[in-house]
């Protein structure tokens, strides 16, 4: 139904047409929109960490710079005596361990962020620790302490919790989170180790820091050490800890100083953003992780706008489209059904003008107005038609009329015949019957279409004459399926094919007696079933060239071959009743004569 309306082809044409630029639009300006914005975020974050990174370098090297004042400590005179006590070889008395405890209190309140001091003396091997609310010293260094680095002075240890490095205190305080910056005391004229300084910093400015460069909940932002361990995330609990997954290998172990990289596992797949953040002291990285659904959320936002602006504007175009289209091809439709009311017999065609819109002005107003004007002149030409129709029918009742009655005839035939039992000659009177039938049966023209049967009675009829006239010198075979007798078919159809046997291949003087078949039966083609009706003989039959310039002839219905007039009348009154899907096919037989075969689809009705 879809390929045979123009209707719906021009509909789904300029659906097409419309939707098509309409989802491109849509498409391209989402991928378009996704990837500036993914670009713009990875330029803003990038310039974010940078920020931040300058930010806590600066804050480090606060720190390392607060840690040098043991060394200088002008304006601090308990560090300056502390240093003094550092270098000398000796053991630390009373007065020097209240100097040294004293100058590392006045250290742990330089910054605000340090929550304790520690100092090992390896002239006395004594440690020292000190915060705002307490200082102790113990013999001996801090064993867990891990060993210093061989090319660093200064180094910043990952974070972890902070201990009392097994230094007795008073004043408990909760573990918490540190980082701590350790220092070697050197001894300038000798360059030789003197002690070691561990300040333990909270985490709280760069966790301050840290926290405004990323969206909680949405996003994640770490600063991881050179061996993957945790400095800073989201997590507290996870701070010093390995990190979790290998998303964060990239960045570590990259040889850029920042970048980003795609990561496509995890709730977290995205874009991780990273910069390095590498001084003497420190080798970090700080990684941002940005989701695929934060970097598209204003993509999708922008593009979920603009789909619903030109939807609005769509579904207007449609609604115009179809109207359009329908009203287009609704004239046509009028006019297909108009014709249809025709071939159905609903409407007369000198009417047609009564329900025809002649009015409009376009190309279907025109074709209106030339389906109107062929209308007429086809009803004019039926009408001639039909008088001159009327005319030969008048024409043939005058004739008839002045022929002998064929009741007359037929009762003149019958008396005849009466007279010929009376006289002992029942041969005479059995021709006389033949004939009688033949005639009763050609000149009853109330029917044009009889039984088989009814056709094959006649031919037989016709036969027993000719056999009175050819004294016997042929057979006739009759092969008929009993359930082909019921089928209808075109009155006096079989007998020229007969009658062409006795007019061109008989040959009374052949040595051999002539054969006649008359075969009738079912058959099915392609799932179609026909009748096939067959007329072969073994008469002299036809040359190749005869037989193909038949064929041609038998096309072409002006031919005026006596041989093939009733062929071709067979063959033309086979297809008006029976369309032309019904076939009349000459061919040779063998092993002489000629076969005539003709193909009735059984599937279409007989046009009475």
């Amino acid at each position: 139904m879809f390929r045979h309306s123009i209707r719906n082809k021009l509909i789904l044409f300029l659906l097409i047409a419309t939707l098509v630029p309409f989802i491109t639009s849509i498409v391209v300006s989402y991928i378009f929109t996704k990837e500036k914005v993914t670009e713009d975020t990875i330029t803003n974050n990038s310039a974010l960490i940078s920020q931040a990174k300058l930010n806590i370098l600066n804050y480090l090297n606060g720190v390392v710079q607060a840690s040098t004042t043991i060394y200088t400590g002008q304006h601090l005179s308990e560090l300056g005596q502390l240093y003094d006590i550092l270098e000398r070889e000796r053991d630390i008395d009373y007065m020097s361990d209240k100097v040294i405890k004293s100058g590392l209190q006045v250290m742990s309140h330089a910054v605000k962020e340090f929550k304790q001091v520690y100092l090992y003396a390896s002239v006395s091997d004594r440690s020292f620790l000190s915060s705002n609310d307490f200082t102790g010293s113990t013999t001996g260094k801090y064993e867990f302490l891990r060993p210093f680095p061989e090319d660093k002075t200064v180094y910043f240890e990952t974070t972890h919790m902070n201990h009392s490095y097994n230094i007795a205190i008073n004043v408990y305080s909760a573990p918490t989170p540190v980082l701590s910056m350790h220092r070697k005391l050197m001894y300038s004229p000798n360059n030789t180790s003197i002690g070691e300084l561990i300040i333990d910093l909270h985490l709280d400015l760069i966790s301050e820091i840290s926290q405004s460069l990323y969206t909680h909940d949405t996003e994640e932002l770490y600063i991881l050490d050179n061996e993957g361990n945790i400095v800073f995330g989201p997590d507290p609990s996870k701070w010093g800890q390995r990190l979790e997954g290998s998303w964060g290998n990239e960045a570590i172990h990259s040889t850029l100083d920042k970048g980003s990289y795609e990561w496509n596992k995890g709730p977290y797949a995205g874009i991780n953003v990273f910069e390095k953040m590498k001084t003497d002291y420190v080798d970090w990285t700080i990684v941002k992780r940005l989701p695929y659904d934060q970097l598209t959320k204003n993509a999708k936002q922008l593009t979920l706008i603009n789909s619903l602006v030109l939807t609005f504007f769509m579904l207007i175009v449609i609604g115009g489209t179809i109207y359009i289209s329908i009203r287009f091809t609704e004239p046509i439709k009028q006019l297909i059904r108009y014709i249809t009311r025709i071939q159905a017999g609903q409407v007369q065609l000198g009417q047609m003008h009564k329900d025809i819109e002649l009015t409009r002005t376009d190309e279907m107003g025109i074709l209106a107005n030339r389906f109107h004007g062929l209308m007429q002149d086809l009803n004019q030409m039926v009408m001639r038609e039909y008088r001159l129709e009327l005319a030969n029918k008048s024409n043939q009742l005058m004739a008839l009329q002045a022929q002998i009655n064929p009741h007359f005839l037929n009762n003149a035939l019958q008396s005849i015949g009466t007279l010929a039992l009376q006289h002992n000659a029942p041969k005479v009177y059995a021709l006389i019957a033949s004939l009688a039938k033949m005639m009763h049966y050609s000149m009853n023209t109330n029917e044009s279409v009889v039984p088989l049967g009814k056709e094959l009675e006649h031919i037989k009829a016709y036969l027993e004459l000719q056999k009175q006239r050819f004294e016997h010198q042929f057979q006739i075979v009759y092969d008929i399926e009993e359930g082909t007798k019921a089928i209808s078919v075109p009155k006096m159809m079989i007998q020229p094919l007969v009658e062409n046997y006795f007019k061109h291949g008989f040959n009374p003087s052949a040595a051999e007696d002539g054969l006649l078949r008359i075969q009738a039966s079912k058959r099915i083609e392609e799932e179609y079933e026909f009748l096939e009706i067959m007329v072969e003989d073994n008469g002299i039959g036809v040359s190749e060239e005869r037989l193909r310039e038949i064929r041609n002839r038998l096309n072409a219905p002006s031919t005026g071959d006596e041989a093939c007039i009733g062929l071709s009348n067979v063959q033309t009154r086979v297809k008006l009743y029976f369309t032309d899907d019904a076939t009349l096919d000459i061919e040779h037989a063998q092993p002489r004569g000629l076969r005539i075969v003709i193909h009735i689809p059984m599937n279409k009705g007989v046009n009475r």
